[in-house]
């Protein structure tokens, strides 16, 4: 009885540490607000092309930093079911990628869009 025991605890550690890495929360934390803002052209603006005529029309009508931090959200579902499964490395690549989309999102307010001061 005791070596079943230790074999579902051997087991249990294993599925423990499958995703429980820093790049790959990263690489998530990354591709997460990408797959959002393509869905999000899919649903709405799917007659114009993505790469130039919905970047332009993002950039001229000044809505991408606030639709790329919209896409950004979802990035917390992911951290807390991160959180909640003890994978706390891939958890930290969330919260790293996160920072990584804010200093992306100020700098297209600040000199981009020009929205920051009026």
């Amino acid at each position: 009885m005791e070596d079943y025991k230790k074999e579902i605890e051997k087991i249990k550690g294993i599925g423990a540490k499958k995703f429980n890495n820093f790049w790959l929360g990263v690489f998530i934390g990354l591709a997460i607000p990408m797959l959002f803002l393509f869905i999000y052209w899919l649903w709405s603006f799917r007659f114009m092309g993505f790469i130039p005529g919905f970047f332009r029309y993002l950039v001229l009508m000044k809505i991408l930093a606030p639709t790329l931090s919209l896409c950004v959200v979802p990035n917390l579902g992911m951290f807390f079911l991160f959180l909640n499964q003890e994978r706390y490395k891939s958890g930290r690549g969330i919260i790293l990628a996160a920072f990584i989309y804010g200093g992306i999102i100020m700098y297209l307010k600040m000199y981009v869009e020009n929205t920051m001061f009026g």
